[in-house]
């Protein structure tokens, strides 16, 4: 169990990952190649601030899915509560933040990737919450 969340989690950390350096690499990809407002196009000083905030955007999404890369390896793996907290904060934080924004702006082509992600990010998280949150066993009472 523990094994196949960690497969699922560390092909979220990739698709993360890849979407993330998409985004830096290109950002018109995800923001669309001719920002318009009201059917006009948008000065190429606001434009370029808005692909710029974009690449950060990036750049947090990536910085993310490394910290949960090592995480992944070090905690989740292992079995620790500490691994499972930290990727289960850091995938609600990332995916999370996306899923908003994108539903927000009511952006659909981003949205379904975030979905994707989302799902995949739960099934990974969820699937051993056994293994990691075990149920307590009352002792009895000695004799």
């Amino acid at each position: 169990m523990l094994k196949m969340a960690s497969t699922i989690l560390l092909i979220v950390v990739v698709f993360g990952a890849i979407y993330s350096l998409v985004i830096i690499v290109s950002p018109q990809t995800v923001s669309g190649h001719s920002l318009m407002v009201s059917g006009e196009r948008q000065n190429t000083a606001v434009s370029k601030a808005i692909y710029d905030i974009v690449r950060h955007l990036g750049a947090f999404g990536l910085a993310l899915n490394i910290a949960a890369f090592f995480i992944l390896i070090n905690g989740f793996k292992k079995g620790l509560k500490w691994g499972w907290w930290g990727f289960f904060l850091i995938g609600f934080v990332g995916w999370g933040y996306g899923l908003v924004r994108f539903i927000i702006n009511g952006d659909t082509k981003n949205l379904i990737g975030q979905l994707i992600g989302i799902i995949l990010f739960l099934i990974g998280v969820l699937l051993p919450l056994k293994v990691f949150f075990p149920k307590k066993t009352v002792a009895a009472p000695a004799p």
